[in-house]
């Protein structure tokens, strides 16, 4: 059923379109919305298309301002539809691109709105839609909201796709296929927005998911594709205010998050097994309910003040107060099943039949959280900066199951049943505690040249605690109870400096470098330095010039405690280069084009086994070599048309020709995953008169 809130958007979407058509004018436009990257986004957004002509009228009190963009979309995809859909998932149909509507009362009339304003865009065939509306009258109240709608789309044969012959779902799409909606909204009221002594707001953010999802799971001796229905919803409701009092400036806010998750697995059907060969399992049927209820209570507190006009202050605590409960309950039946439990009976180990396996699930965690900063700046001189920054957060998280489980099992010819009523509990404690401090010195030479330097250290304690049974292992006992502790000390010095040689000229470099003295991840920073280095040059308003160059280096050795005192480290290396040109030749022509690459590599020592022969010291290579280019040209060659048009591409050449070596010594595998990607597009714009512009555009993707 759908909720209240979708019926009201909807009638919102409804009466704006009408508000917007009532107008005498109207405009038309359907241009192909393309995945830009940054550098390309200020060209195309601001000479893509005409000026938008304007409606405008009055009503009343007030004076109208409106402008709508209809357009229809042609498709038609040749290869991998799935491909398509999982990149772009744009829809062929009728689109409402780009609308707005404007309504400003009159100077000295009494209306209960000064300004109300309703923005669409993205809704029919795109995959993604927003609307905002603002609402207010100065003095008294503001209302703005905003809701968002996106369709999730990946059936891709890369993911989990060994060669199965009996599968629910066709080969080419992969076995983690996922068709889901995802609509997200919110609504903020306050109260006073003009006053600066107090401010009071409420506020209502909803959200939603729901749709097929594929996945794979392991069980009974086999792989198994299984359909799960997602559904989740979830709500969070504010209340706060800002109010000043003396010097000093205070704000408050009260949150309530309430979520919950139905989603549900029921397959009934025959061959549920990934593999027909008669020697694994098989699932006859499968059924799964998992709800999950959960709350999040949080409490935010800040002030602020500057005394004598040279110390800033800014302090923050934020507390939350998290709970989750679930009961998962499962219900089971296969043939060729296998429990991996030893000791059972010879006349049924293996067994044949499952007559029913069920799980039962039950349990409960709650997750209290404190985040406090406080930010001090002091200006010793006009040039002389100096700030600190000090940090600290704790969570604690508390969790118990307790599990059920029965398995009735027989042979094909009924002989040697036997049910298995494994059970237990197990009770699991993680505190967890970080503090960080900052501290920096900003020293502006001039009005062209600054230098900044800074160190900052941090301190992390992981603490476990767990007893009970290992559920992993069907219920049994631990040998005693688990106590781990982890600590980590972070040194971290940064600089860097910003300068303009000429008017036209700008540069800035940062860098940064830390050493810790342990990691809890083999992928964390342990001895990393990473550089930014930027440059922006203009040659007065026609020509501007941008270059960028950010690496990363991380090297992480590490051991495996009571396996090895080989090296295990990963070291990643990574370059990212940017650059572009806009070139405006007159108002009636521009150019903007650009380059971007994209490196990096990862080599990682792995244990592994290869054809039943182990490689204690292999490495797992990963190689990314990204090119980007683009180019984008606007011109007007008559006065009511717009010609604009692009192309780019896109391609990584991955581990290029390297080849893995897995057998030999010590052996290495090698992944990566080369792509390319090109697609040209041209549209042109003609103003038809003041009030309408027809547009019409062609994009090609390959």
């Amino acid at each position: 059923m759908k909720s209240k809130v979708t019926h009201l958007l909807r009638s919102l979407a409804g009466l704006a379109l009408c508000l917007t058509l009532a107008p005498t004018g109207a405009r038309a436009q359907a241009p192909t919305p393309t995945p830009q990257k940054p550098a390309e986004t200020k060209a195309k957004s601001s000479a893509a298309k005409s000026p938008a002509p304007k409606a405008e009228g009055e009503t009343g009190d007030y004076a109208v301002t409106s402008s709508i963009e209809l357009g229809y979309r042609g498709l038609r995809v040749g290869g991998d539809l799935n491909k398509y859909q999982s990149d772009l998932n744009y829809k062929a149909g009728p689109r409402l691109f780009d609308t707005s509507f404007l309504m400003q009362a009159k100077e000295g009339r009494a209306v209960p709105l000064d300004t109300f304003l309703l923005t669409m865009t993205g809704w029919g065939a795109d995959p993604y839609g927003q609307m905002r509306i603002s609402a207010e009258k100065s003095k008294w109240y503001r209302f703005d909201g905003t809701y968002r709608r996106f369709k999730y789309f990946r059936f891709l044969n890369n993911f989990a796709n060994p060669n199965f012959a009996t599968r629910p779902t066709d080969p080419a799409t992969g076995e983690h296929g996922i068709n889901t909606r995802r609509s997200i909204g919110d609504f903020d009221l306050t109260i006073l927005p003009k006053n600066r002594r107090f401010r009071f707001s409420v506020g209502f953010s909803p959200e939603s998911y729901s749709g097929p999802v594929f996945t794979t799971w392991h069980y009974g001796g086999d792989d198994f594709v299984l359909l799960s229905r997602a559904k989740s919803r979830a709500n969070d409701y504010r209340v706060g205010a800002d109010w000043r009092l003396g010097p000093v400036d205070f704000s408050l806010m009260q949150g309530f998050r309430r979520f919950r998750d139905e989603s549900t697995i029921d397959n009934e059907s025959v061959n549920l097994g990934a593999n027909p060969a008669l020697s694994n399992a098989f699932l006859t049927s499968i059924e799964r309910t998992q709800p999950v209820r959960g709350s999040v209570n949080y409490t935010r507190f800040s002030a602020h003040t500057l005394l004598a006009k040279k110390l800033d202050i800014t302090g923050r605590i934020i507390y939350s107060s998290a709970t989750t409960e679930f009961n998962l309950l499962e219900n089971v039946t296969g043939i060729n099943f296998n429990t991996r439990i030893t000791n059972l009976p010879g006349v049924i180990n293996p067994p044949n039949i499952l007559t029913l396996g069920q799980f039962d699930f039950a349990g409960n965690t709650k997750r209290p959280n404190t985040l406090a900063d406080l930010g001090l700046t002091y200006a010793a001189t006009e040039k002389l900066r100096f700030s600190n920054t000090f940090r600290v957060e704790t969570f604690q998280i508390n969790g118990g199951v307790f599990y059920n489980g029965l398995f009735n099992l027989t042979r094909s010819n009924g002989t040697g049943a036997v049910s298995i009523l494994p059970s237990g509990s197990n009770n699991q404690v993680t505190k967890y505690r970080k503090i960080l401090n900052t501290i920096e010195a900003d020293y502006q030479f001039n009005a062209s040249y600054s230098a900044h330097v800074g160190y900052r250290y941090g301190a992390r304690l992981i603490e476990r605690f767990a007893n009970g049974a290992n559920l992993a292992n069907n219920g049994a006992l631990l040998l005693a109870p688990v106590s781990e502790e982890e600590r980590n000390h972070t040194n971290v010095f940064i600089g860097g400096f910003r300068a303009r040689p000429v008017k036209s000229w700008t540069l800035s470099l940062d860098a940064e470098h830390g050493t810790a003295d342990n990691v809890f991840t083999r992928v964390g920073n342990y001895n990393y330095t990473n550089v930014r280095a930027r440059s922006r040059y203009s040659m007065g308003r026609k020509l501007k010039l941008n270059l960028a160059l950010i690496t990363k280096n991380n090297s992480n050795p590490s051991v495996i405690d009571g396996v090895s005192l080989a090296d295990f480290g990963v070291n990643v290396k990574s370059r990212v280069f940017t650059s572009s040109v806009d070139w405006t030749v007159s108002p009636r022509l521009s150019f903007s084009t650009g380059y971007n690459y994209n490196r990096q590599t990862s080599d990682a020592v792995v244990d592994y086994f290869f054809n039943n022969v182990r490689h204690p010291n292999g490495h797992s290579l990963y190689f990314m070599r990204n090119h980007f280019f683009f180019i984008d040209v606007v011109s007007q060659p008559f006065r009511r048309a717009t010609f604009y048009a692009a192309y780019r591409v896109n391609k990584d050449t991955g581990q290029g020709e390297r080849l893995g070596d897995p057998t030999g010594t010590p052996g290495s595998l090698i992944s990566s995953y080369p792509m390319s990607y090109q697609s040209p597009e041209a549209r042109v714009a003609i103003r038809v008169n003041r009030r309408l512009d027809w547009n019409l555009g062609y994009q090609y993707y390959n």
